[in-house]
C-alpha cells in the first residue's frame, strides 16, 4: 500500500518529535538525579521505542542511531567510549520493534523481542570490539548488570510505551488500522 504525502509527512514530523525527545528526556533524568540515573530508567530507548513501533524499520532504525549522536554532540551524552555501543543497541530496539510490528505480532512480544535483540546485539559488539578489534572494552557481564540496573527502566517501557503507540495511533489514526495488542 502505498503512503500518501499526509502519512509520509506526519510519519516525518512525528519522528522529528521522537528524536527531540530522544535527547530532552535524558537530561531530565540526568538533572533530577544524576548520570546514574540514566542507566536506571533508560530515557533515551523510550522514543526510540515507540518511533520502530509506531512509524516503521526505517523511522526506528534512523531514530536509534541519530538520537545518541546528536546527543553527543550537543550534551556530550552518552560518554565517547560507550556511544557506538549504544548506537548500535539503540538501533536494534528501534529496527527490530519495527519490523516485528510489521509482522502484526502482539505489540507487547513485539517490544520485549526488540529489547532482547538490542541488549544482544551490545553484547555482540562488546565481544567483537575486545577480540576482533583488541579494544579495551566493558566485559560482557557488563550487558547483564545493565539489565538488571535497568529493571526500573524496562517495567517502564513495557507500560509507557506500548500506551503512547496505542494512543498515537488511535488519535492520528497511524495505518488506518487499530493497535494489535
Amino acid at each position: 500500500m502505498k503512503e500518501t504525502q499526509h502519512t509520509k509527512t506526519l510519519k516525518l514530523c512525528t519522528g522529528a518529535l521522537l528524536l527531540a525527545a530522544g535527547i530532552l528526556l535524558p537530561q531530565v533524568f540526568h538533572m533530577i538525579g544524576g548520570q546514574a540515573m540514566g542507566g536506571m530508567f533508560l530515557p533515551m530507548h523510550l522514543p526510540v521505542f515507540v518511533a520502530g513501533l509506531l512509524l516503521g524499520p526505517f523511522y526506528g532504525c534512523a531514530i536509534g542511531v541519530i538520537t545518541p549522536i546528536i546527543s553527543f554532540f550537543v550534551t556530550t551524552m552518552p560518554p565517547a567510549a560507550k556511544l557506538p555501543f549504544m548506537l548500535i543497541e539503540l538501533a536494534t530496539y528501534g529496527l527490530m520493534a519495527g519490523l516485528l510490528r510489521k509482522k502484526n505480532l502482539n505489540i507487547y512480544i513485539s517490544l520485549i523481542l526488540a529489547q532482547i535483540a538490542g541488549r544482544l546485539t551490545n553484547a555482540l559488539a562488546l565481544v567483537c570490539a575486545a577480540y576482533l578489534f583488541h579494544l579495551e572494552v566493558p566485559a560482557v557481564i557488563t550487558v547483564g548488570t545493565a539489565v538488571v540496573t535497568g529493571i526500573p527502566g524496562l517495567i517502564i517501557q513495557l507500560v509507557l510505551v506500548p500506551a503512547v503507540v496505542i494512543l498515537i495511533e488511535r488519535v492520528l489514526h497511524f495505518g488506518n488500522k487499530p493497535a494489535n495488542l
